[in-house]
């Protein structure tokens, strides 16, 4: 039982996670700030997930384990968010990895930040200058169109105020894919604000980079771009053909930024 409001309430969406929720949960007991609560919400796992979490009970005290009515992202997510004690939100993902300093350094951002929406770079897992290109290359998209018009979310991490979350609706479960776009468009236009810090810095998972191959992710990526560039709402519909977790990132500016665009994606293609 939470006896007072903890600072974070953690919400991660599980669902057939065995090989990676544990480590997640094992980073977040070797956290240095420790006023936080851990909210696992599995979808129904048909592996080990739910037992490996439930082992990390006593050294995660503050730890809650729900079941999802359904296996949906969003559904999972708005659950944890709905239970959550917290005023402050902080999703991940569960094959993200944190150093130990991540929440202190997180809490840190967030009180010198004065936002309502805080997001932060990554690294990827394995640590190579194909995958570092590309890490930087989105970290630094993110971190100016956030500094513009925040038009894209990087769902894996981020946090956000409670009651922002509440009065927007959460996640839209009807969208199937970049569900961090209708929700970063939505906080934005009801005035709330928006950041991404360069530090502290977590490491994202590159499984699905890795599952499906540089090349065809690489033409995955330029496709969702290609669509956004043509602002059409595709948000809606089930893309089993592109990259399943994340959407396109959005890039209106100028003719002369779209063309630049294009001929870094096009380097991009070449060079993978």
């Amino acid at each position: 039982m939470i006896r007072s409001k903890p600072f974070f309430s953690i919400i991660i969406p599980a669902l057939n996670e065995v090989k990676y929720l544990p480590h997640l949960l094992e980073d977040l007991t070797s956290q240095t700030f420790r006023d936080f609560e851990v909210l696992v919400v599995d979808g129904h796992s048909r592996d080990q997930t739910v037992a490996k979490a439930k082992l990390f009970a006593r050294r995660l005290p503050h730890l809650t384990i729900l079941q999802s009515p359904q296996p949906h992202v969003c559904v999972q997510r708005n659950l944890g968010a709905k239970k959550a004690h917290s005023e402050i939100l902080v999703f991940l993902d569960a094959d993200n990895s944190l150093p130990s300093y991540f929440l202190q350094g997180l809490k840190y951002r967030w009180e010198s930040s004065h936002v309502d929406i805080l997001a932060c770079w990554f690294k990827p897992d394995i640590m190579k200058p194909s995958n570092e290109t590309i890490a930087t290359a989105v970290n630094l998209f993110l971190e100016l169109q956030h500094t513009l018009k925040p038009t894209y979310l990087l769902e894996s991490m981020f946090a956000i105020t409670k009651s922002c979350f509440q009065t927007i609706g959460g996640f839209d479960e009807s969208v199937n894919y970049a569900e961090g776009k209708s929700l970063i468009q939505s906080a934005i236009s009801h005035g709330y604000t928006s950041k991404v810090v360069r530090d502290p810095v977590y490491t994202y998972s590159f499984r699905r980079l890795r599952k499906f191959g540089v090349l065809s992710m690489a033409n995955r990526i330029a496709k969702m771009e290609l669509s956004a560039l043509l602002n059409q709402d595709l948000s809606k519909t089930k893309f089993t053909d592109l990259y399943p977790m994340q959407g396109g990132s959005f890039f209106h500016q100028s003719a002369r930024a779209r063309s630049r665009f294009l001929t870094n994606i096009t380097k991009l293609l070449k060079n993978l």
